[in-house]
């Protein structure tokens, strides 16, 4: 059963639960106390170990379900399966074996004797050896059971079972009793072929759910943000939290590594002067770095609101990785949004972001006016410490760019990093004045994909900020 709940965790984890060792620890231990007579009791136990934040519960749920089948619905079925019980059936072959000696062979007496949780504990040690790991089709399913099935030796249950049947005869049992007895007996055995395959049946399911929300995954990261569907944002917005906590969890690594520091040879041989010149004291070079600021700025017309609000969430979920994080959105006037994400939830505060604030979601982009703006008002506040991530497809429908206010914005800030939510094909063309923008920023990015905002901001996290200027 550990090697089981390890199994279990292992695929909690490629669904992207974090579990760390100590927890799968704390899981193991919790198990072999509680047991496995009481499956909720079970459930709530790995569940409280295991599972962090409430909304990867569903996750944990399905894949539980999936490993650790319901025994005593196991056991109903398997009694209907069977039809009624017979005791005095179960106790003549209880009496026949007590009075004849009769040795079975192990099986046959999980055959005659064995419950639901006997019978699908003996398939699973069966199923080992049988490259179940390999299973990836429904066409599958009948090759692997025949393996599983093969592991068995059935010639021997016919042995025991034709000993059965002489042993009854020369007793005296009349014809009827003796077929009733051969049915019972027979049914046992088609009862073990089937659940075997349903065995197999449930290993697939496994692993096309872990398949299946793999490929959901990479196919929605990879779908232009415009083209997403309400039920596709809905989606994504789990997928983005995901891939928020991967980056913080690379980053709190890496930030672990660098507290050790390197080694500074130079202080480390003066100081073992007063040793003969053998090192006895290690002395480590320690550079401090200072988290960054950040200032958002993102385009919250219709053509490109689905980019904004995943970068909104991408960014507030890692504001851990930054000192101040501030965040504003306009259309053509611009107002800042940082205040709703202090009062509310992310995803709260993202709704009021781009639907109740102070600006006029209906009107024309207009980025020159929101850009000249943003100087007039707040270029006090920056300094070179802060990074300007700007969103947005710079379609200016033809008004004054004023690019003047970016490169005023630039010569302030440690960098400008402009995310475009439109295909290159497409800057300067029409209305577009990307072109007109582009030299005053460090970094100017495609990111028409869920996929392409979680690289640029991976890459501002784990490494923009830590450049120099």
């Amino acid at each position: 059963m550990d090697q089981r709940i390890l199994e279990f965790i292992g695929d909690l984890r490629r669904a992207e639960l974090r579990i760390s060792p100590s927890e799968a620890l704390d899981a193991l231990a919790a198990s072999a106390e509680i047991g496995l007579e009481d499956r909720d009791t079970f459930r709530t136990a790995l569940a409280t170990t295991l599972v962090k934040e409430s909304r990867d519960l569903p996750t944990f749920d399905r894949l539980f379900d999936l490993y650790f089948l319901d025994l005593e619905a196991l056991g109903a079925g398997l009694k209907k399966a069977l039809g009624p019980e017979d005791p005095r059936m179960r106790e003549l072959l209880d009496r026949l074996a007590a009075e004849d000696g009769l040795q079975m062979d192990g099986l046959t007496e999980l055959m005659l004797r064995g419950e639901g949780a006997d019978m699908e504990m003996a398939i699973r040690q069966g199923g080992e050896g049988t490259g179940l790991e390999r299973l990836m089709y429904f066409l599958q399913i009948g090759y692997f059971s025949r393996r599983i099935y093969d592991k068995f030796d059935w010639d021997s249950i016919e042995r025991d079972l034709a000993r059965i049947m002489r042993l009854l005869e020369a007793r005296g049992l009349d014809p009827g009793q003796l077929a009733r007895i051969r049915n019972y007996l027979d049914l046992r055995l088609e009862a073990f072929r089937r659940m075997i395959r349903q065995h197999v049946e449930r290993e697939l399911e496994r692993r096309a759910y872990r398949q299946g929300e793999k490929l959901t995954r990479e196919v929605l990261s990879d779908k232009p943000l415009f083209a997403l569907s309400p039920d596709e944002v809905a989606q994504m917005k789990a997928v983005v939290a995901r891939l928020a906590r991967k980056i913080k969890d690379a980053l709190a690594l890496r930030q672990r590594q660098e507290e050790k520091g390197r080694l500074d040879s130079r202080r480390t041989i003066r100081q073992s002067l007063q040793y003969g010149g053998v090192p006895m004291e290690v002395r480590f070079r320690r550079r401090h770095r200072e988290k960054p600021k950040l200032v958002t700025l993102c385009d919250v017309s219709d053509s490109v609101r689905n980019a904004s609000r995943f970068m909104l969430q991408l960014v507030w979920s890692l504001q851990e990785c930054f000192s101040r994080v501030r965040s504003y959105a306009f259309v053509s006037e611009i107002a800042e949004v940082t205040q709703a994400f202090n009062t509310y939830t992310v995803d709260k505060a993202i709704e009021w972001a781009l639907k109740s604030s102070s600006v006029d979601y209906h009107c024309r982009s207009d980025f020159g006016y929101a850009f000249s703006r943003f100087c007039r008002t707040e270029l006090e506040s920056l300094d070179r410490k802060t990074t300007v991530l700007v969103l947005g497809d710079a379609r200016n429908n033809y008004n004054d760019p004023q690019a003047w206010a970016v490169r005023q914005i630039r010569e302030r800030v440690k960098g400008i990093i402009w995310l475009n939510p439109e295909g290159q094909w497409g800057w300067g063309i029409g209305d577009s004045v990307m072109p007109l923008y582009a030299p005053a920023c460090d970094i100017v990015k495609e990111c028409r994909t869920v996929g392409q905002l979680v690289q640029v901001v991976d890459q501002l996290v784990h490494s923009w900020w830590r450049r120099g200027r």
